[in-house]
């Protein structure tokens, strides 16, 4: 059932456009929706009132690029700078599984982690935030 990031195809679709991600190091989703529980001051309700907390709270996909082309950073600095919504993707190769991440934004600039000899060479991560998360699974 589970995704296995050797087997996943990763990358993003801008105006209609798909963009992948040539060399990704993982993959981290943080979903801030729970179910909690609470009671009254008395504690007479010892089973706990159910309610949802985090709803207001984007989900949040943390995505290490290694090697991105400057041509790709290009187009990831203007869907920054513009605030435009990105549909991110992972896709499992082997049957089709997804995970998308709709109508997200990119938190922060894609900026070079490390420096080195190459410009064509940058070690990216990227940060996207969206209300609208789903997975689709398929044995």
């Amino acid at each position: 059932m589970g995704f296995k990031i050797y087997n996943c195809e990763f990358g993003f679709k801008k105006n209609g456009v798909s963009y992948s991600f040539p060399d990704v190091d993982e993959l981290q989703i943080e979903d801030p929706e729970r179910n909690r529980l609470t009671r009254g001051s008395n504690a007479t309700n010892k089973e706990g009132i159910v309610y949802r907390d985090g709803l207001k709270d984007p989900k949040r996909w943390t995505i290490p690029i290694l090697e991105m082309s400057v041509a790709l950073k290009e187009v990831l600095d203007g869907a920054f700078a513009n605030a435009d919504r990105l549909d991110v993707y992972c896709v499992d190769r082997t049957n089709g599984s997804t995970k998308w991440l709709r109508s997200a934004v990119l938190c922060n600039a894609p900026q070079q982690l490390t420096l080195d000899a190459t410009p064509e060479s940058m070690n990216v991560s990227l940060e996207f935030e969206s209300f609208r998360s789903e997975e689709v699974l398929k044995e």
